[in-house]
């Protein structure tokens, strides 16, 4: 038994040390220059595409401070605007009974719609006279001569416009009860005229003279919402802004 354990061992320690010197492989120059030359142009192509992405992350960051300094421009031009209108609509609020010039345009431009018939062409006389004496800053007249139109042609379109004269009047005089009740007959009794978004304005003005902030800002919102690219919807708005 011992006889083949040192067979065994034997054979063990001449196959070791025939492997042991055996000899070393022969590596060729020209592969490793290969090698080299293979590493060296793949860190080049990762540094291209590095500086590619640096490039590219910049144009991005340009293209974003672009985008800020756009954005903060029309933010300060908004501001401005705002800030114009709410000066504009203070400047309304002491500008006693004179209206603007649009104001001006659309109330004396309409026409009674019953103007073909001889009480539709009293009533279209009687309204330009009244309007004619609001022009002329002769008010106490003018309010004298409103209230007469309202009360006679009640029903006509254009007492609408008598409704808002006379509520103009009555704000100018700081008469703020009978103001407020003029602007709201102006859209109550008609729908659908054309100036309910002024006159829906100048009752929140009015509310707001008179100390009603709650129901001020309640009938701002709602001419910002319902008239959100007029003249009055955008003043209400920049109104609730300072509220």
């Amino acid at each position: 038994m011992k006889k083949v354990v040192f067979n065994l061992l034997g054979a063990t320690l001449l196959t070791a040390s025939a492997v042991g010197n055996a000899a070393a492989p022969v590596v060729d120059a020209r592969d490793i220059t290969a090698v080299q030359q293979q590493q060296t142009s793949q860190q080049s192509q990762i540094m291209a595409e590095l500086i590619l992405q640096v490039n590219q992350l910049q144009q991005e960051v340009r293209q974003l401070r672009g985008q800020v300094e756009e954005q903060d421009y029309r933010i300060k031009q908004l501001t401005k605007q705002q800030r114009e209108l709410y000066l504009d609509l203070d400047r309304r609020l002491q500008g006693g009974a004179a209206l603007s010039t649009s104001e001006t345009e659309e109330l004396s431009s309409q026409t009674s719609d019953t103007a073909q018939n001889e009480s539709g062409s009293r009533a279209q006389q009687d309204y330009n006279q009244a309007f004619s004496l609001f022009n002329e800053q002769k008010y106490p007249q003018a309010k004298s001569a409103f209230k007469s139109f309202v009360a006679d042609y009640s029903n006509d379109p254009l007492a609408s416009n008598a409704h808002y004269l006379l509520g103009q009047l009555h704000f100018s005089d700081k008469e703020y009860a009978e103001a407020e009740k003029q602007f709201k007959a102006v859209y109550e009794k008609f729908p659908d005229t054309s100036i309910k978004d002024k006159a829906m304005l100048k009752l929140a003005q009015v509310q707001e003279l008179k100390g009603d902030k709650a129901a001020a800002k309640a009938t701002y919102q709602q001419v910002s919402k319902l008239f959100p690219n007029t003249t009055a919807g955008r003043l209400a708005k920049a109104k609730l802004d300072t509220l």
